[in-house]
C-alpha cells in the first residue's frame, strides 16, 4: 500500500469560468518543464480547454507535449462507462448495467473520477509535479471536499460493517460455511485500503510543502467576491492557498478614455483583492493584445506570471 509520503506534489489552479486559469496552468507547466522538472498537467474541466491552450490534441492518457511535459484531459464519465462495460462482461442490455449508466450521469461523477485518477497518477509518482487544471469554482470545491467526504463515508461504512459482522457471526453459527469469513475479510481489506488511500490524498492537499492551490481571478467585483468565498472556505478546511493571481488587468492606455476608466476600476478591485488575500501573495498579469496559445505563447505567459527564470 502506498504511504502518504510517497505521493508526488500537486499544484491546483482554480477560479471562476473565463478568468484564464487553464492558460496560466499550462504556462506554469511549460515553465517548470523548461527549468528541468518533469510535469504532468491534468484537466478535469469537461470543456477540455487545455488542448486548445496547448494547441495539441489530448486524451484521457498522458500525451507528450514537449520534453519533460505530459498533459491529459480526464473524461470521468467515459471512464465510468468503460468500467461498467468491463464489469458487466459486455452485457450492455442488462438491468444492472442500465442502472449503473444512469448513476454515471448523476452530479458528482466527474469529481469522483477525477479524484480516482489524481490518486492513481500521484501514487505512480512518475513526474516531479502534477498540475491540476480544474473546472469552474463550484466543481473545484466539490473536488477538494470529496476526500474529506469519502473519508467520513468510509469511516461510517467500517463502523456499520462491525455492527453487521456481529449479526453475520450469529447467522454463520446457524448456517456454517467459510465463504462468509472470506468475503468479510475482503470487504474489510477493501474499505481499510480505500480509507488509507483517501487519507494519503487528504494529507497531501493540506500540506503546504506538497500541495499548492493557485486561485485565479480577474479584477472585477463578482470574480473578486467569488475568490473571497473560495479563499475563506479552503482556509477553513486547512487547504493551503499559495497564490492569488489577478489576471487580465487593463494596461495603461493614455489615449483611450474608456481603457483608462476600466483601469481605474481594475486597480480598485486589485487593492480589494490584496486586502482580502492578507498574507497570501497576489500576482498580477496584465491583459495582452494577443491570444496566448501554443508552447511559445505559454512560455512568454509563464515569465509574465512567475518572472524570468533564474
Amino acid at each position: 500500500m502506498t504511504r502518504p509520503n510517497d505521493l508526488c506534489p500537486v499544484m491546483l489552479f482554480s477560479g471562476k469560468g473565463g478568468v484564464g486559469k487553464t492558460t496560466l496552468a499550462a504556462a506554469t507547466a511549460v515553465r517548470l518543464a523548461r527549468l528541468g522538472s518533469t510535469v504532468l498537467a491534468m484537466s478535469t474541466d469537461p470543456a477540455h480547454s487545455l488542448s486548445d491552450a496547448l494547441a495539441v490534441p489530448l486524451s484521457s492518457r498522458p500525451v507528450r507535449v514537449m520534453p519533460g511535459f505530459d498533459a491529459m484531459e480526464i473524461d470521468a464519465r467515459g471512464m465510468f462507462s468503460d468500467a461498467i462495460d468491463q464489469g458487466m462482461g459486455g452485457k450492455k442490455g442488462s438491468s444492472l448495467a442500465d442502472m449503473m449508466r444512469l448513476v454515471s450521469q448523476t452530479p458528482g461523477v466527474d469529481e469522483f473520477g477525477a479524484i480516482e485518477m489524481l490518486m492513481e497518477i500521484m501514487e505512480r509518482a512518475q513526474h516531479d509535479v502534477v498540475i491540476l487544471d480544474t473546472a469552474p469554482t463550484g466543481h473545484t470545491l466539490r473536488l477538494l471536499m470529496l476526500p474529506e467526504l469519502l473519508d467520513s463515508w468510509l469511516g461510517k461504512l467500517l463502523e456499520m460493517k462491525a455492527r453487521i459482522a456481529r449479526i453475520g457471526r450469529l447467522f454463520r453459527r446457524l448456517f456454517p460455511g467459510e465463504g462468509g469469513v472470506a468475503s468479510e475479510a475482503l470487504l474489510d481489506q477493501g474499505l481499510q485500503g480505500g480509507r488509507q488511500r483517501i487519507g494519503g490524498l487528504r494529507q497531501v492537499l493540506t500540506d503546504p510543502d506538497r500541495s499548492q492551490i493557485v486561485l485565479v481571478t480577474i479584477p472585477e467585483a463578482m470574480s473578486v467576491a467569488e475568490t473571497e468565498r473560495t479563499l475563506n472556505l479552503l482556509q477553513g478546511h486547512g487547504m493551503p492557498v499559495a497564490t492569488v493571481v489577478v489576471n487580465q488587468l487593463q494596461p495603461e492606455s493614455p489615449d483611450c478614455l474608456h481603457c483608462m476608466r476600466r483601469r481605474e476600476i481594475h486597480l480598485a478591485e486589485l487593492e480589494r483583492m490584496r486586502r482580502i488575500a492578507g498574507s497570501v501573495p497576489v500576482k498580477v498579469v496584465e491583459s495582452l493584445a494577443w491570444e496566448v496559445r501554443g508552447l511559445r505563447g505559454l512560455e512568454q505567459m509563464g515569465e509574465l506570471l512567475w518572472g524570468p527564470p533564474e
